[in-house]
């Protein structure tokens, strides 16, 4: 088995994967930004105790999708050149094999190496030098960051705009393992 861990990503290549993010979910939060650059750092729920308990999360996930729900945002979303985000609707819906899905989800817990505190921070300046920063307030930004270190930067739920516009469902693997699935 490989580590994998957290890759030197430049400013570009994140500036990329925030455009792709900001055009798919406009709604996106500051809130949402940490929570990508979060994935991004730290990759999929670290604490796993029980490996039936995030297998069994998967299938009922799966098993609740919304109904006749119609999948407008992409099968899969970058975190970093190591990780993405596959989105569980459109996976479903064009005939994804969730027991793959638990396989590659598996692998990246198993494989993944998180990073650092100093990558969440050099990727939050990263975001705070994009365009995409200039479309919240300066101190709203500092003041968030600020409570982000006051909860030990521990992760977060995505906020509710961003919930009530995407209804995210989603797991966080390893991109070179998508093609045990076909991806």
């Amino acid at each position: 088995m490989r580590l994998m861990q957290v890759s030197a990503v430049t400013r570009e290549e994140f500036a990329a994967i925030l455009t792709a993010h900001y055009q798919t979910h406009p709604a996106l939060e500051p809130q949402d930004v940490y929570k990508l650059i979060y994935q991004a750092v730290f990759g999929p729920e670290r604490s796993v105790r029980n490996r039936r308990a995030p297998a069994e999360r998967l299938y009922l996930e799966v098993l609740h999708l919304p109904a006749g729900g119609l999948a407008t945002g992409p099968r899969l979303e970058p975190l970093s050149p190591l990780l993405c985000r596959v989105n569980l609707l459109p996976f479903v819906q064009q005939g994804g094999d969730v027991r793959g899905l638990w396989r590659i989800f598996r692998q990246t817990l198993q494989e993944y190496r998180p990073g650092t505190l100093a990558d969440l921070e050099r990727y939050w300046k990263f975001f705070r030098i994009t365009p995409w920063a200039l479309r919240y307030e300066a101190a709203y930004l500092e003041q968030f960051w600020q409570r982000m270190a006051t909860a030990n930067f521990a992760p977060v739920h995505h906020s509710p705009s961003y919930t009530e516009a995407s209804a995210p469902h989603y797991r966080v693997v390893l991109r070179k393992a998508l093609n045990i699935i076909g991806l």
